[in-house]
């Protein structure tokens, strides 16, 4: 036990203050989850027509991950995740002061546009201020500290979204701007590091006018990646789709309530086996941990098809975080150390493009099975979709040990 939690010991200060960065804006992070619901519940949408709306919503934050990706690596990333935050904040604030409907949308839309051009940055910026050696646990804790705000902040939602759902929105922005005051205050001189003796040579900057698709066409294992991780998302990204609608069609006007309560369990299972699994896998290659996290996330689904008992949808749900804390371990740091520290802005951001097209996609594609066929099919499509999944990345496997061996 002591060595599950001293492997975060000794780690950058920066590192420790993008923990509690991530603990305070989750703890108002819970709009995204929250989203279906209110469509569905508060503006009466199906949930074909919530499908269509988060692809075109996907469809605006593919131009601006592109541009946050590009900015990242030619600008001061700490400046840019300012900017953008005090940005988020304004609109979050404003949303909370109308009531549901298209301008509540707007503003919400505006807000994730500059929170999603900030993401490229910030996670550039863990790999700036971390040492090669030690991402895995720097992600590791960072994810952490995500989940152990996301574990109180969805209970709150939960809460506050029948009469209170205007207040949600405004503690969402207070949340973002205590976070950003954090990053302001603490993380000083960010440099890119290229001198560290420990340095992958992967990870060496070079030219920045190099082209990042001529630099993903030398990584194919990391090109094939980014595309498996489309689909991951796309399977990942139902449980806050499907699930709620799918508790809300089970269990009536209790849904909401009991989706916020195993959304927190899900936060309470990350931080209680995060750094269980962390140690326990600290051996195992990132390809190796994404094929584990894929298939078991991805054969969750298959608990609570036809279930009506609330006791398995936690069981489900441990089943599926379990799974969704081993994919995190393998994909977060898998980018950081196959591509040049100078590129990992715009590499970052096509990441963040095949989380949108994959989680937005999906959407579309199971509410058109949930409106025209039924539940059950919907989830046997997406276990399906996880098995043909993993064994691509089987396939990747080889190829990225053949391009990367120094990191095998």
């Amino acid at each position: 036990m002591l060595n599950i939690f001293s492997q975060y010991r000794g780690l950058s200060r920066p590192a420790y203050v993008l923990f509690f960065a991530r603990i305070i804006t989750s703890m108002g992070g819970f709009i995204w989850p929250l989203l279906t619901l209110i469509l569905s519940r508060k503006m009466g949408f199906s949930a074909s027509t919530i499908g269509w709306f988060s692809l075109a919503i996907g469809g605006l934050f593919l131009p601006a991950t592109i541009i946050g990706g590009k900015l990242a690596d030619k600008f001061n990333r700490k400046k840019l995740i300012i900017i953008f935050d005090l940005i988020t904040v304004v609109f979050f604030i404003l949303a909370g002061f109308v009531e549901p409907g298209s301008l509540m949308i707007l503003f919400f839309t505006i807000a994730s546009l500059f929170a999603n051009m900030e993401y490229p940055a910030f996670e550039a910026l863990i790999a700036d201020v971390t040492k090669p050696i030690e991402r895995e646990k720097v992600y590791s804790l960072s994810y952490l500290g995500h989940n152990l705000g996301f574990m109180f902040g969805a209970s709150i939602g939960g809460l506050l979204f029948e009469n209170y759902l205007n207040l949600a929105f405004i503690i969402d922005g207070l949340t973002t701007l205590l976070s950003t005051i954090l990053i302001f205050l603490f993380i000083k001189n960010i440099k890119i590091h290229t001198e560290l003796e420990d340095e992958n040579e992967y990870e060496i900057s070079t030219d920045t006018k190099t082209s990042s698709l001529d630099v993903l066409k030398e990584r194919k294992s990391v090109l094939i990646q980014l595309i498996i991780f489309l689909f991951s998302s796309l399977i990942y990204d139902q449980w806050s789709f499907v699930l709620p609608l799918y508790m809300e069609d089970v269990f009536l006007e209790k849904g909401a309530r009991y989706f916020g309560l195993i959304s927190s369990f899900n936060g309470f299972v990350v931080i209680a086996f995060t750094p269980i699994i962390t140690y326990l896998l600290r051996r195992l290659k990132e390809l190796s941990k994404i094929i584990i996290g894929i298939s078991l996330y991805s054969l969750s689904y298959l608990i609570i098809i036809d279930n009506d008992i609330y006791l398995i949808f936690f069981i489900m749900m441990f089943a599926f975080t379990i799974g969704e804390i081993v994919n995190m371990l393998g994909s977060a740091p898998f980018i950081s150390r196959r591509v040049p520290a100078s590129h990992r802005g715009r590499i970052n951001s096509y990441r963040n493009i095949g989380y949108f097209i994959g989680g937005t996609g999906g959407r579309l594609v199971m509410g058109y099975l949930i409106d025209n066929f039924s539940y059950s099919i919907a989830f046997i499509v997406l276990v399906s979709l996880g098995v043909l999944t993993s064994i691509v990345v089987g396939l990747n496997y080889k190829l990225d040990k053949r391009l990367f061996p120094k990191l095998y």
